[in-house]
């Protein structure tokens, strides 16, 4: 199909179908559900139309073609395992369906036909988690607001998720908002964009109890030192995660306490197997999986079959736990039991290659899907991120519209030094 071909074009309606796409997954899970339906449906619509009226595609599903085939590769990987899984067919296809929510991703930037569609996406995606944020401000000062759903917001100060997503999604926000500070509200709203990236890092830190999320902070940090440093000096900015948390060992008692929190539940775990805390549950989920990974290395068990053989590996001990737990909390494991080694290359490959994709968007969007990218990749080392609804969906719905921020000249883009 020729480049030079016009675009098919979305109506108003659907552009505010999509806006409702990028908003879902911060207002929990239920309409973050609905945000995914919405999104198959009027993908597999505009695909059809597209077809009949052999309309070109727009530039960012040009330049990300090598990204769609490695995303449908991974998909294709693990609806294969479904021949070989440990469980039944359809507990077999219902996981994979849940692994196979990164389709997403390539969907959101076929369906934006150009960079400003995808900057009023983005404008979306992360005002409403300033909402979410702003929301969470009110709890910590004492006031409910009538439009609350967590369970127990006025002790987790979450607003509409648990404290543990919600903490990985505003720390990913603080990201957003200081990389993006000079477009979210244009160069006027420099200064705003810059508060509200670190207020809801204070919120993120030191009011939500999520210690995955204050990691993921951390890894941040890291991203926005390396932006600032000139490009030979960047990895002096691998240090800054250390230094901060040093500093708030020794400045923030609340810190302290976390860390000294996982420590003594890792300990109880490795001198008695106590599991009745959740870093000894984590631990004993770890522990499970690399005994299955051991098993079978290569190809592993089977998209859904997991508890099956979590089920099946404690059941020969007398540790007492709950068997319902569908993952071990850890994301590389869970594709690593599922798909072997080879389930493992797929999952680092679709965390990779958006980050080789960076090259086509301008300076601060890259940095901003690299933000995304590292969030993700970081959470995935304490929680089985893209597997569970609500923050698979944030992590892939926000990775779609920054792909999409593509101009139409799809050239690499330097990464050009910029002060703050």
């Amino acid at each position: 199909m020729p480049a030079t071909t016009e675009p098919l074009r979305l109506p108003p309606w659907q552009l505010w179908l999509l806006c409702f796409v990028a908003l879902s997954p911060s207002l929990g899970t239920a309409l973050a559900a609905v945000g995914r339906l919405a999104l198959y449906v009027l993908a597999l619509g505009v695909m059809l139309a597209a077809a009949r009226r052999a309309r070109a595609y727009g530039p960012a599903w040009r330049a990300h073609t090598s990204l769609t085939y490695v995303l449908v590769g991974v998909c294709a990987f693990l609806a294969l395992s479904t021949a070989w899984s440990s469980v039944d067919g359809p507990s077999a296809l219902w996981a994979w369906s849940r692994h196979a929510r990164i389709l997403a991703i390539p969907l959101l930037y076929y369906l934006v036909r150009d960079a400003g569609q995808g900057r009023t996406l983005l404008h979306v995606f992360i005002l409403t988690q300033v909402f979410v944020g702003l929301s969470s401000w009110l709890l910590v000062a004492g006031i409910h607001p009538p439009w609350i759903s967590a369970v127990d917001p006025d002790t987790t100060f979450a607003s509409y998720g648990s404290y543990l997503e919600e903490t990985i999604a505003q720390a990913t926000t603080a990201g957003l908002l200081w990389f993006e500070r000079d477009r979210i509200f244009g160069p006027r709203g420099r200064l705003l964009a810059i508060a509200l990236a670190l207020s809801t890092a204070v919120l993120a830190l030191f009011f939500l109890r999520g210690r995955s999320g204050h990691v993921v902070l951390l890894a941040i940090s890291a991203l926005v030192a390396m932006q600032a440093l000139p490009p030979g000096r960047r990895w002096l900015a691998l240090l800054l995660p250390f230094v901060a948390a040093a500093l708030l060992w020794f400045g923030a008692p609340n810190f302290r306490d976390r860390v000294n929190q996982v420590v003594q539940e890792s300990s109880v775990y490795r001198q008695q197997g106590n599991v009745n805390s959740s870093s000894g549950e984590r631990l004993l989920y770890w522990q499970t999986s690399l005994q299955a990974i051991a098993e079978r290395p290569l190809l592993g068990y089977g998209a859904g079959s997991w508890n099956h053989e979590f089920r099946r590996i404690v059941g020969s001990t007398t540790v007492q736990t709950s068997m319902d737990v569908d993952n071990p909390h850890q994301l590389y494991l869970l594709w690593t039991v599922e798909g072997g080694l080879v389930g493992l290359a797929c999952l680092l490959a679709a965390l990779a290659w958006p980050l080789r994709q960076a090259r086509h968007l301008a300076s601060a969007d890259a940095w901003a899907l690299r933000t995304m990218v590292c969030a993700l990749a970081v959470s995935g080392l304490f929680n089985s991120m893209i597997y569970g609804i609500g923050m698979g969906d944030f992590f892939c719905v926000g990775l779609g519209i920054l792909l999409s921020l593509v101009p139409h000249d799809t050239g690499p883009s330097p990464d050009t030094h910029r002060p703050l």
